[in-house]
């Protein structure tokens, strides 16, 4: 029976999933646009332009993949976004074990700041400029956009399946592969790599989604991020994905989607 309903939960969402954007809007993708050149190579990312007049709001996309690879290219994510009238800059950064942390962060912080230096060349708005990441680049959007110590600042964030704080995962060999130690000698620097524990007044909004049978990025995860919002008075919404893991909620959470969507235009800029 329970494998029933899954299925029958699974077709749902499959349904669901492709209702709700605006497809109508046609979107004009340039590939490749170098952002940063480091260790002898260049970091890159994809653009997606609405075909709308005038400035738009943007969103810069971070992949997952477990700081190793790029399985989570985002680029779902990308089109619909595109398609509801947003400029999106969907990033790639330095891969671990080969770049250690803060490598990653220090690219997408680099990105965040070459967006907002471009922003009259790709027709953008540039007092709105979100930013979103799913898993690994959850954790990453959340480092580089909570406490940026100068301008520019990510108007709102929305962050899916974050692992908020690693120190939750001390034989983690992904972690390990990021951080390049065990927790155990290297204690400060996991605390450090948390966006738990970079959470400031001025942090911008966050919107949080997680899959409720998420057994890679616990659930747990999710409210230790939203209790450290709070703490500090940050607006924050949370969503939890019904009967889905960390790699379905990835592909198919249409509905929280939608509700991230929706979070980044009520805190967008007004004229």
């Amino acid at each position: 029976m329970k494998l029933l309903l899954i299925a029958f939960a699974l077709l749902f969402v499959l349904a669901c999933s492709t209702t709700g954007f605006n497809k109508s809007t046609d979107v004009r993708k340039i590939e490749n646009i170098v952002f940063k050149e480091v260790d002898a190579s260049a970091l890159a990312g994809d653009m997606y332009i609405p075909d709308i007049a005038g400035p738009k709001p943007a969103v810069i996309v971070v992949h997952g993949g477990g700081w190793t690879n790029r399985s989570g290219k985002m680029e779902g994510i990308s089109k619909k976004l595109a398609q509801d009238g947003f400029v999106v800059f969907n990033i790639t950064y330095r891969l671990a074990p080969e770049s250690r942390y803060p490598s990653q962060v220090e690219d997408v912080s680099d990105a965040i700041t070459w967006l907002y230096q471009h922003a009259d060349e790709y027709e953008i708005d540039p007092l709105n400029i979100s930013g979103w990441g799913y898993s690994a680049g959850a954790h990453l959007i959340l480092m580089a956009g909570l406490d940026r110590d100068k301008s520019p600042q990510l108007r709102s964030i929305v962050a899916g399946g974050t692992p908020a704080d690693l120190t939750r995962w001390p034989n983690s060999p992904l972690v390990l592969k990021l951080i390049g130690e065990p927790l155990a000698n290297a204690e400060e620097t996991w605390i450090e790599a948390s966006p738990v524990n970079h959470v400031v007044k001025n942090s911008p909004p966050v919107f949080l989604y997680h899959g409720q049978w998420d057994s890679l990025v616990e659930p747990e995860q999710m409210a230790l991020m939203a209790d450290a919002l709070k703490k500090q008075n940050v607006p924050v919404e949370t969503y939890t994905v019904n009967l889905l893991g960390h790699i379905l909620t990835y592909a198919i959470a249409s509905g929280a989607e939608r509700s991230g969507i929706e979070f980044v235009r009520e805190h967008e800029a007004s004229e």
